[in-house]
């Protein structure tokens, strides 16, 4: 099977490539740049792999929450390419792929994964992993530290930047975490790897549907004319 996977949701251009059973992956800093650096990436990682767009079977892509910016880009070119393709794209929680990455990397399988949104509102997933896959417990949310209700037992580890706030987050949720990882990004073969499960479970979609996951009602709201 070969998979193409993408996520511009950080600072960091993550792009991972399944081919068969061997995989290759591209990570980038790039900031602001993710427009500029994106689709030359892509190029260079197939290129690299011998492998060109026209075998690809899916695109896996996440879809947030993260970078309002960063988000539309990643989601332009999935449309765009999986449209061109005709293949299907699987959308994958960043917040969940952090959690799976962090399940794959420590063997922990409880995991909240914090990530800043502004002030003191974080984006807030809380995962358990089963059978190879960390699952949300409940709704994936973007709240204010101060409005969490506690709703942890047992061990667990935090995962994100929005961790900086962690006096505030073990009180709300009432619980002291084993370990906390704040500087992180999506990798690129947790991203595949929840890709490639959703692709075997049915929950690919098509291209033009893909859309990013803002976790906000409103990205921008219009100013009222006077």
């Amino acid at each position: 099977m070969n998979v193409l996977a993408i996520d511009t949701s950080s600072t960091a251009c993550v792009l991972g490539l399944q081919v068969d059973d061997q995989r290759d992956a591209d990570v980038r800093i790039s900031g602001r740049s993710h427009s500029r650096d994106i689709l030359p990436a892509i190029s260079e990682l197939l290129s690299a792999n011998q492998v060109s767009l026209s075998q690809l079977d899916c695109i896996v892509f996440g879809q947030g929450p993260g970078s309002f910016t960063g988000l539309r880009i990643a989601v332009g070119v999935v449309q765009g390419l999986g449209y061109g393709l005709d293949v299907p794209v699987v959308p994958v929680s960043s917040l969940a792929c952090l959690a799976q990455a962090a399940y794959e990397a420590t063997g922990n399988s409880r995991i909240v994964v914090a990530l800043h949104a502004r002030q003191e509102e974080v984006y807030l997933g809380v995962y358990e992993a089963a059978d190879s896959f960390v699952r949300a417990i409940s709704d994936e949310t973007v709240i204010d530290v101060n409005d969490i209700s506690p709703l942890l037992t047992d061990d667990w580890i935090g995962v994100g930047d929005g961790w900086i706030l962690r006096a505030q987050l073990e009180s709300a949720l009432g619980k002291k975490m084993l370990s906390v990882t704040t500087d992180v990004h999506p990798d690129p073969d947790a991203l595949l790897n929840l890709g490639i499960d959703g692709f075997k479970s049915g929950r690919s979609i098509d291209a033009i549907d893909a859309r990013p996951e803002y976790l906000r009602e409103q990205v921008a709201t219009p100013s009222k004319k006077q």
